[in-house]
Order: C-alpha cells, then structure tokens, then sequence
C-alpha cells in the first residue's frame, strides 16, 4: 500500500476539534512549508502557496494523488525554498496507510474542490530533510481575513511559545 502524507496547518493538528480525521494515521510530526496564512472570519486558517511551489494538483483519486506524491518522493525535484515576499507556514505532517479511506473524508469537510484544493508542495521536517506532501490551499482569500505574518494557526499558540521560551522553561 502507498502511503498518503498531508501537511495540515488549522484544525486538522493534533489538539483541535477536526483532529478526529487523523485517528488512523501511521505518524504524526511537525513541518513547515512556504506560503501565507491567515485567519478567516469564522476562526479557522486559510493558506496560499506561490506557484513555484506547486508540484501537482490534486484529484478526485487520493490513490493517483499518492502514487504521484511517491513519484515526486523518489526523484530529486522536492527542494524546500521560501520564495521572495513568502513565509514559513507551521503544521503537522500526517501520514496515512490508506489513502482510499482516508483522505476522501477530509476532502470532504475542506470542501474540495470548490472551498479548499489540494496541491503537492515541499514541506520541510524537523530534521531539516525535505518530502512533497499534499496541502489545502485557497487562491482567493476574502479581504476581511487577518493575514497571521508568523505562520502558526491560532496566534494563542505563538504567544504561549514565546511566554515559555522567555520564562526560561
């Protein structure tokens, strides 16, 4: 079976009330990939990746999708590169043994096509090793939307990094 891997940046990380999606995934960790994120007016994360990172569009076929991600896996194309004016965006990389099962589901509540599509990016681990995974991403976001210039879904999170960073913790 191919492995499916998902990068997830809002209410799909462990923690938050989309997680349940993830229950069956082989591994969990975290990543970065280049884009902007921001905040829409209902509280959940919107995120855009520059053209230049986009490996693949992604189909209806999550068994395609993933036997394409292992293609771009095997090569040497996959670079990690944050593009001029772009950012690092912080999220999980979830891995699934069954793509069929499940990531139909979570197309499904990202309203993919129409709301959120996916595309193959470059996602950098915390080992600094680089691997293509599938993001969702929104090509027009509303104008009312905070844009969240650190890349890290809720801001809440970023304060209490800093507050334990600086108490020494």
């Amino acid at each position: 079976m191919i492995d499916f891997i998902g990068f997830y940046y809002g209410t799909l990380k462990k923690g938050f009330h989309n997680h349940h999606y993830c229950c069956r995934a082989k591994s969990i960790e975290p990543a970065v990939v280049c884009g902007k994120l921001y905040q829409l007016p209902p509280g959940y994360p919107a995120l855009q990746v520059p053209n230049e990172s986009i490996h693949w569009e992604g189909t209806k076929d999550a068994f395609a999708d993933a036997q394409e991600q292992e293609l771009e896996n095997n090569s040497d194309d996959c670079e990690f590169k944050i593009h001029a004016g772009w950012n690092t965006v912080h999220g999980e990389l979830v891995t699934f043994p069954d793509p069929e099962r499940d990531v139909p589901p979570i197309d499904q509540l990202e309203g993919t096509p129409f709301y959120y599509h996916r595309v193959l990016v470059p996602a950098r681990k915390a080992d600094g090793s680089v691997i293509a995974a599938w993001v969702y991403v929104m090509d027009d976001i509303h104008f009312s939307a905070r844009y969240l210039p650190n890349g890290i879904w809720p801001e809440e999170l970023l304060r209490k990094r800093k507050s334990v960073h600086y108490s020494g913790s």
